[in-house]
C-alpha cells in the first residue's frame, strides 16, 4: 500500500510543479501591469515592468515559464502573502471535487485581486523612486544654474514631505532614523512579499491562528510587523509573516461584518537600508530580531545553500500534503506525529542532501519515500518496540506513514 502511495505521488508532483500557481501569479501580473503602466511613457513604463522582473515581450506560457524558471534560479520570485494564501486557498479549492465551478472561479478571482494589489503597490514604490530622481535631476541642475554650494531644495509637489508619507503603508508615526513605524492596513501588508532569505508561508499555521484569534478578539493584534525597504525602495516583511497571513484569512470576515477587529491600524516597523549600508542589511536585521526566538538552523541567513533550502523545503511540503493526518503544527508534537518545521531542519541537520547526493526535490521525497517503506516493513514484522505506545503504532499503520516514530532513519 505504501508503495502504491509514493508511486502515486511521484507521479503526480512529476505532471504538477509546485510553481504552477506562481507561473499562474506570474501571467496574471503580466496582465495587471501591462495594464496599470498603460498611461505612461515608455521609458518610463520600461523601466517600471523591468524593476518588477516582467518581460513585456513574453507571448506564450512556454516564455512565461522559461522566464519564470530563470527568476527562480536567480532568487528573485517572491510573491506577496496575499498571493501566498490565495494560493493555498486555490490549492485547495483544486483537490475539492464537489465545490462549485462558481465558487473555484470565485476563488481564482481572489487570487488574481491579490496579485492586483501587489503590482500596484509596486509600481508606487517604483513611481516614487523614478519621481525622486527626476527631482535629484533638477536639483543638480539647479545647483549648476545657481552656482551656490548649498541652496534650497526645490520641492516636486505640495509642501515636499512625501516621504512622511509612503504610498503603501501611509503616514509614518514616527521616524527615528534607523527606523520609521507606520500604522498600516492588513491589505496594503498583504500584498508585501517575504524576504527571500526568511522560513517558508506555513498557510496551515496562518489558519491555526486565525481560529484562535477569533476566540481572542478582545486582545487585539499584539506584536509588530518587521518590515526591510531596500535602497530603491522595494518592501519586504522580515518578522510577522503568518500573523499577515492570520490577517489575510481574516480580513474576509471583516468585509463581510462579521469581525469586530480593526484590521486598518497594524503597527509596522520599517528598517530601511541606506545607500551606505552592506548588501547584508537585512540579514543583520532579521537575525538581530530573532536572537531570542527559535529560527530553524536551515532558516538562519547564510547557513544553508539556496539550492538545498528550496529541494528540503518543497519535498517537505510533499510529504506534508499528501500525509496531512499524521503532521501537526506545533513543534511539541509527539510520535507518530511530525511538525513541518522540524521535519525541514532534521533533513538539513543530518545532511542528506550531501550524504545521497540529492539534485531535486523528487530525489528527496522518493528518499523518504523509500525509507517510509523500510520502516513500515519493519515494524508490521515486529510489533516489539518499547519505546512506541500502541496507539501510535495504530495510528502509523492506518495511514502508512512511520517516519515520525523516531528519527533514527535519518541517520540510517
Amino acid at each position: 500500500m505504501v508503495l502504491r502511495i509514493s508511486r502515486n505521488i511521484l507521479r503526480t508532483e512529476a505532471s504538477r510543479s509546485l510553481s504552477t500557481s506562481t507561473s499562474i501569479f506570474d501571467n496574471i501580473k503580466l496582465k495587471i501591469a501591462s495594464a496599470l503602466t498603460s498611461s505612461l511613457s515608455t521609458t518610463d513604463r520600461d523601466r517600471l515592468l523591468k524593476s518588477l522582473n516582467i518581460n513585456v515581450s513574453m507571448q506564450d506560457q512556454q516564455h512565461l515559464d522559461n522566464q519564470h524558471e530563470e527568476n527562480v534560479q536567480q532568487g528573485k520570485i517572491n510573491n506577496s502573502i496575499g498571493e501566498a494564501v490565495a494560493a493555498a486557498i486555490a490549492k485547495e479549492a483544486a483537490k475539492n471535487k464537489t465545490l462549485a465551478e462558481k465558487q473555484k472561479d470565485d476563488i481564482w478571482k481572489q487570487a488574481e485581486m491579490a496579485t492586483m494589489e501587489r503590482v500596484k503597490n509596486d509600481l508606487l514604490i517604483q513611481e516614487r523612486k523614478l519621481a525622486m530622481e527626476r527631482w535629484q535631476k533638477e536639483l543638480e541642475a539647479e545647483k549648476k544654474r545657481v552656482a551656490q554650494e548649498e541652496i534650497n531644495a526645490p520641492t516636486v509637489e505640495g509642501d515636499g514631505n512625501e516621504d512622511m508619507h509612503h504610498p503603501v503603508l501611509g503616514p509614518t508615526v514616527v521616524d527615528l532614523g534607523y527606523k520609521r513605524v507606520h500604522l498600516a492596513s492588513a491589505q496594503a501588508l498583504s500584498s508585501i512579499p517575504i524576504w527571500e532569505k526568511q522560513r517558508v508561508y506555513r498557510h496551515d499555521r496562518a489558519k491555526g491562528m486565525a481560529s484562535d484569534k477569533m476566540k481572542s478578539l478582545e486582545l487585539g493584534l499584539p506584536g509588530i510587523i518587521a518590515i526591510h525597504e531596500s535602497v530603491d525602495g522595494r518592501l519586504s516583511i522580515l518578522d510577522g509573516q503568518h500573523r499577515v497571513g492570520m490577517m489575510t484569512i481574516l480580513q474576509g470576515k471583516a468585509n463581510d461584518g462579521h469581525l469586530q477587529l480593526n484590521l486598518n491600524r497594524i503597527l509596522v516597523e520599517v528598517f530601511p537600508q541606506s545607500s551606505s549600508a552592506t548588501d547584508d542589511h537585512a540579514k543583520d536585521i532579521f537575525t538581530e530580531i530573532n536572537k531570542a526566538e527559535p529560527v530553524k538552523l536551515v532558516d538562519m541567513p547564510g547557513v544553508a545553500k539556496v539550492q538545498d533550502r528550496r529541494i528540503i523545503n518543497d519535498a517537505s511540503s510533499i510529504i506534508h500534503e499528501n500525509f496531512p493526518d499524521m503532521f501537526k503544527p506545533s513543534q511539541r508534537c509527539r510520535p507518530p506525529h511530525l511538525n513541518v518545521d522540524n521535519l525541514r531542519d532534521s533533513i538539513f541537520a543530518a545532511g542528506i542532501i550531501k550524504k545521497h547526493n540529492l539534485k531535486t526535490k523528487n530525489a528527496l521525497l522518493q528518499w523518504m519515500l523509500e525509507k517510509n517503506e523500510e520502516l513500515g516493513n519493519r515494524y508490521r514484522k515486529d510489533d516489539s518496540h518499547p519505546n512506541v505506545s500502541e496507539t501510535a503504532m495504530a495510528k502509523a499503520k492506518k495511514f502508512g506513514f512511520f517516519l515520525g516514530l523516531d528519527a533514527a532513519w535519518l541517520y540510517e
